[in-house]
């Protein structure tokens, strides 16, 4: 074997070992989202992103990002961060700030601990459609160096499993109420480090395709940086009931979608006497995109192919 084969062994070894090192072995925290209200499990699952430049100094853009598990078999997953593809582009690393996991159960400590995350295109996986705003930064790297240093991260996952399955898209009623968790203009409770909270109601039926787009859209103040936030549907002790046209006694949640847009319209502000002493500034129109969270199934399968595909290498 020359040179060559062993250089070019070395090199799909070392992307493998990439591959593999973002796949580890996850003790559940069942045991702190039983102790965590749903309410408050939907605060931890969000995390404000801070885009820096390749010197480490931030490019002063922020965004909002969510934990979830991809690829899971057993025991085994890829956690990672969802966020938009815009959220991350052209930034050389992220920096987030996690809750430290108390050192006997897994719950929030009140503790916080940053860490400065790679996120240049070759580190994320990306939506495999160019128009869909989807991407997600794996994050058990960053869970490993954490336990090591002593600072165990807690996070708090959403799960695939509450998105709606196709069938219920259509049981939706027209109108609904919907919530979201981000940090619209990087705002957040940073001594506690939480995100904030916006509720609004959909400005499109969630069984139709807005514009022919597997998205909808939202009546909701949706503000830069809160782009990549989790929209959810969280009916609490109660709901209508489209099926059956009655008030169901219950709850009801579901992770809907994904915030990547805040619409704007553009207003003629007058600075003197004549139409020409004006100038346009743009205001924002209270209505979002969101991406329908079934995408998130797709950026699963994609996740799922790389890893195939690394393994049969």
């Amino acid at each position: 074997m020359n040179n060559n084969d062993l250089n070019a062994r070395y090199s799909r070894l070392k992307y493998i070992l990439y591959l593999f090192i973002i796949i580890v072995l996850i003790k559940t925290d069942a045991q702190a989202m039983q102790q965590l209200t749903l309410a408050e499990q939907m605060l931890y699952s969000t995390v404000k992103i801070i885009c820096l430049r390749e010197d480490g100094v931030q490019d002063g853009r922020t965004g909002t990002g969510f934990f979830m598990d991809f690829a899971v078999k057993g025991s085994e997953r890829v956690p990672a961060i969802v966020t938009n593809k815009h959220v991350v582009k052209d930034a050389y690393q992220v920096r987030i700030f996690f809750h430290v996991t108390e050192s006997d159960r897994p719950y929030p400590s009140g503790k916080v601990v940053f860490h400065d995350i790679n996120a240049t295109s070759d580190a994320i996986f990306e939506h495999p459609d160019p128009n869909v705003d989807l991407c997600a930064i794996p994050i058990a790297s960053i869970r490993t160096l954490a336990r090591e240093a002593k600072t165990p991260i807690f996070t708090a996952s959403v799960s695939l499993e509450i998105i709606p399955e196709e069938k219920e898209w259509q049981d939706f009623d027209a109108i609904e109420d919907v919530t979201m968790i981000g940090y619209p203009d990087g705002i957040a409770d940073d001594k506690n480090n939480l995100p904030l909270v916006r509720r609004g109601i959909t400005a499109t039926p969630l069984g139709k395709a807005y514009n022919g787009e597997q998205e909808f859209m939202v009546d909701m103040a949706c503000f830069p940086g809160a782009s990549g936030s989790p929209v959810f549907l969280y009916d609490r002790g109660s709901y209508f009931d489209r099926k059956t046209n009655s008030i169901v006694i219950g709850n009801r949640f579901h992770l809907l979608g994904i915030l990547y847009v805040g619409r704007q319209i553009s207003n003629r502000v007058q600075r003197g006497f004549t139409p020409l002493d004006g100038i346009n500034v743009p205001t924002m129109m209270h209505l979002g995109n969101v991406i329908k969270a079934t995408q998130l199934r797709i950026l699963d399968a994609e996740i799922r192919r790389k890893i195939a595909d690394s393994q049969n290498s």
